[in-house]
């Protein structure tokens, strides 16, 4: 009889496989977790800092493993993430065979359709994507489910334009994906006009998913991070925990060490990096329940209130325009000072910011104005919360994709909680 933990006969495979190619799996095994899914278990106890997983890189995919008569083919300024997922798609079958025991042990492209709000329905608020099967277009009147860090949309508000482009952190997540998803599909297409959506979308995913840091030896670090990665057999089963980091690799290794004590039968997990849940959403399907690095971020709001060109052009010159984060534990320094140039004459907010000086300064007005801003958030995840569980009882769509739904409706029970916490650090 198997044990509760069998990951099952798919699993056990790829680990014989892995195993008799070099992989040091002694400390640490596939095996599901009631409620969690598969994940990594500890063999035996582990202290903080041994090495747990040690992958030779030979055995990874990377650009550079890709035969260099395949990349010819694709556009040159095609994205690596779109580079490995055409060769998942296209490579030739003797040479993709190496990786079929690796690729049976990947979740579905069902799995997918379940977790990634990329492939979800419009009504949910997922985007409108090539040649994908859809249940109806975007209606700009109809309430958008996902949050505004995903989506970019309000119910509750009509954000003011902002008269400067920046570059938000974790804001407007979805279209950004689908922009790196659509212009990967052109790329490919381009050479491979047969390629199928479903297919090579699920191929992107996969990589989207389930790639580590990689930059060769020699290599100069790329100016988007994205073109840095590479796939790590095995690796792929660890876990997202708030943990710390203790990565390392060379050209012959890749290795992870506990960054704590594990116990034996224990999940081992490793940290995809300090992003915020609707990030992790977004990228890897699932979020955390506790998550140190959660957070929302104000800036459709605060430019309700800082709209003249004026204004704005001070916060810009500064450095402090945009990206107005909020964690459980408060607001950003960010907010702070945008909050002070409501009220405050702009040469003394000026000499506030460069100088420390206090002239013109009113902490009381500075705290009412970011609580007003917090709780216009936690308006929204109230609307939302509502048109959510109104869709649940009423939309067909919906109803069909009912644990979808819950998983929205969980997320924003989360953020009208960080509203409220945040709220209460601040003093009026």
């Amino acid at each position: 009889m198997k044990p509760q933990w069998w990951p099952g006969q798919e699993h056990e495979a790829f680990t014989e496989w892995a195993i008799s190619n070099g992989i040091d799996t002694n400390s640490v095994t596939p095996a599901r977790f009631q409620g969690r899914g598969l994940g990594m278990m500890a063999t035996r106890n582990i202290k903080k800092g041994e090495l747990v997983l040690q992958v030779p890189t030979h055995l990874m995919l990377r650009v550079e493993d890709i035969p260099s008569t395949f990349i010819d083919r694709l556009p040159e300024d095609i994205a690596v993430h779109a580079v490995l997922a055409a060769y998942l798609t296209h490579g030739a079958p003797d040479e993709l065979s190496k990786y079929e025991l690796w690729r049976k042990s990947w979740p579905s492209r069902k799995d997918f359709e379940d977790s990634m709000p990329i492939l979800w329905p419009t009504v949910l608020g997922g985007p409108q994507l090539p040649t994908s099967k859809d249940d109806a277009p975007t209606d700009s009147e109809q309430p958008c489910l996902l949050t505004p860090s995903l989506s970019g949309r309000w119910n509750s508000l009509h954000p003011g334009s902002k008269t400067r482009k920046y570059s938000p952190d974790y804001q407007n997540i979805i279209s950004q994906q689908a922009h790196r998803l659509r212009k990967a599909w052109t790329d490919v297409i381009s050479a491979f006009p047969d390629t199928n959506w479903e297919t090579f979308s699920y191929n992107w995913l996969i990589v989207n998913t389930r790639s580590f840091y990689w930059l060769g030896d020699g290599k100069e670090t790329p100016e988007d991070p994205n073109d840095a990665m590479g796939l790590v057999p095995f690796a792929d089963y660890f876990n997202h925990a708030d943990v710390a980091r203790d990565v390392k690799f060379d050209e012959n290794t890749y290795e992870f060490r506990a960054t704590k004590d594990y116990e034996e039968g224990e999940e081992v997990f490793m940290n995809y990096g300090s992003h915020p849940n609707d990030t992790l959403l977004a990228e890897y399907g699932f979020f955390l329940d506790v998550n140190e690095a959660d957070s929302i971020y104000l800036d459709d709001i605060v430019f309700r209130d800082i709209q003249s060109a004026e204004q704005q052009e001070e916060l810009w010159l500064n450095q402090y325009y945009g990206n107005y984060q909020v964690t459980p534990h408060g607001p950003c320094y960010r907010t702070e000072v945008a909050a002070c140039l409501t009220y405050m004459k702009e040469e003394d907010w000026r000499n506030h910011v460069l100088g420390g000086q206090t002239q013109g300064l009113d902490e009381s007005r500075s705290e009412a104005t970011i609580k007003r801003w917090i709780l216009t958030y936690a308006a929204e995840a109230d609307a939302t919360i509502t048109a959510l569980q109104k869709a649940m009882e009423l939309n067909t769509t919906v109803q069909a994709h009912r644990s979808k739904a819950d998983m929205l409706l969980r997320r924003w029970r989360q953020i009208k909680d960080l509203c409220e916490n945040a709220v209460k650090t601040v003093a009026v």
